[in-house]
């Protein structure tokens, strides 16, 4: 049976925005105005006659959303005062316009991981579709993407981290003993993906010889990656953190 929604999946990076859906993904450069270059995009697709079968997914990548990780706490019991506790962490690492953060459900004690977006942006976005006849049905950040994606993967090995390659940065997200450590990201323009994998474990703390999993939005070009990440003995190669972004199903 034919599904009444139409449904497209939209991600926006530093440069650009990049339509997912469809046989091949359509990339349009936002020039720092992504609700404009997203209205664009939306005139221009087919849609159903009612707005609220026009189904957006925005999916936010670096630098729009940024991850932190939140040590437990015993006295932080509400939710709000988890909520306070992320925004403090986050302005910390200069990340002050964080309104809108999801927090990771875990167990009593254990680490938090906390994703913070801009909460203009994403009120432009859905904006921009009301305007078009669209309804902005989600959003949520890449890494979260990529991590439950590959949440079976990753529950395999206590200590750990996942490399995810998008444009212009690469974000490393440290585990030990099963539970999060830190996340880095660091800017990432071509080179040796290990000189940058090294520098985010120093900055965590943590040993650079951890299990690697990687999970790129574009594939990762041979010359890019050691001998060992090629053969597969240090760095585990996952697919990419949406299954839109590789034509696997949903």
């Amino acid at each position: 049976m034919r599904s009444p929604w139409h449904e497209v999946h939209v991600m926006v990076d530093g440069a650009a925005l990049r339509l997912l859906s469809g046989a091949a993904p359509i990339t349009i450069d936002h020039e720092g105005d992504p609700a404009a270059a997203l209205a664009a995009c939306l005139d221009r697709l087919p849609k159903r006659r009612l707005a609220v079968l026009n189904r957006l997914h925005l999916v936010l990548a670096h630098p729009w959303a940024h991850a932190v990780v939140l040590p437990w706490q015993d006295g932080v019991l509400a939710e709000s005062a988890w909520q306070a506790y992320a925004r403090a962490l986050l302005a910390e690492r200069a990340i002050h316009d964080a309104r809108r953060v999801r927090i990771e459900a875990s167990p009593h004690g254990r680490s938090r991981l906390a994703v913070a977006a801009p909460e203009a942006l994403i009120e432009a976005a859905a904006g921009a579709c009301r305007a078009a006849g669209w309804t902005l049905a989600g959003c949520r950040d890449l890494l979260s993407a990529a991590l439950h994606r590959h949440a079976g993967a990753l529950a395999s090995v206590d200590d750990a981290r996942l490399a995810l390659l998008q444009a212009g940065a690469l974000t490393c997200v440290f585990r030990r003993d099963g539970q999060w450590r830190d996340v880095i990201t660091l800017a990432w323009r071509g080179g040796r993906l290990r000189d940058v994998l090294d520098a985010a474990a120093l900055m965590a703390r943590q040993p650079a010889s951890l299990r690697t999993f990687l999970c790129a939005v574009e594939p990762v070009a041979a010359s890019l990656l050691d001998d060992d990440e090629r053969d597969g003995d240090g760095t585990i190669r996952l697919a990419a953190p949406l299954a839109c972004l590789d034509g696997a199903s949903a």
